[in-house]
C-alpha cells in the first residue's frame, strides 16, 4: 500500500470516529471551593467543592453551578467530546496537508 493510500485511509477513520461523536459542547466543568467567614473565627472555612459549568457567549463568560451528579457527568462527557473533536480536527488538518504535498511532489516529477 503506497504512502498516498495509507494518509487516505487514515483521513477515512478521522472522519468516521468524528461522525460517532453526537454530543459535544464548548466550556468546562470545574470544582470551586468558596471561603465562609464563621462569626468567632480568624480564619474562613472552606466549603465545596461546587461543580461550575463555564463557557463563552457573545464575549463573555458565563457560568452556572451544577447540582445534579447527572448532569456534571453528561456535561463532562460533552466537554471531553468536544476536546477529542478539536484534536481529531487537527489530526485531520495534518494528513490534508501531507495529501497535498504528495500530491504536489507527483506533479513536479
Amino acid at each position: 500500500m503506497s504512502l498516498l493510500s495509507k494518509l487516505r485511509q487514515a483521513r477515512q477513520e478521522i472522519l468516521a470516529r468524528m461522525a460517532l461523536i453526537e454530543e459535544m459542547r464548548r466550556g468546562s466543568v470545574t470544582r470551586q471551593f468558596l471561603k465562609i467567614r464563621v462569626k468567632g473565627k480568624s480564619e474562613p472555612n472552606l466549603t465545596g467543592p461546587y461543580a461550575l459549568f463555564t463557557s463563552k457567549k457573545e464575549g463573555r463568560t458565563v457560568g452556572r453551578r451544577l447540582h445534579d451528579p447527572e448532569e456534571i457527568r453528561r456535561l463532562e462527557h460533552q466537554v471531553e467530546n468536544f476536546h477529542i473533536f478539536q484534536a481529531l480536527c487537527r489530526k485531520l488538518v495534518e494528513i490534508g496537508e501531507q495529501i497535498c504535498e504528495m500530491k504536489d511532489k507527483e506533479g513536479r516529477r
